[in-house]
């Protein structure tokens, strides 16, 4: 039922996917910001109790993600890529 939901949000708001290769969180870098929002907003207190309030919620931890988190992810790329490598497309650590 979720799948389906997502899916139906992502035709609504002309959100298109694009093809990835197996394993590719390792080397998509906005995967672990999802992971990061994610976390803050399960920590968020109180929580929210309908789409308007998490969509509130959602801005405002979004908004304060630090810089030094998205440039560390950009800056891991290098060894993604190499433990990607290095795991012949097998899971990585990332």
């Amino acid at each position: 039922m979720q799948a389906r939901t997502v899916k139906q949000w992502k035709e609504d708001n002309s959100i298109i996917d694009f093809p990835w290769p197996a394993q590719s969180p390792d080397l998509n870098p906005i995967e672990h910001l999802w992971d990061v929002l994610e976390r803050r907003v399960r920590e968020h207190k109180p929580h929210p109790k309908n789409i308007e309030e998490l969509m509130v919620i959602l801005e405002e931890e979004w908004n304060k993600i630090e810089p030094e988190i998205l440039t560390n992810l950009v800056e891991s790329l290098p060894r993604r890529v190499q433990a990607v490598l290095d795991s012949h497309g097998n899971p990585t650590r990332y």
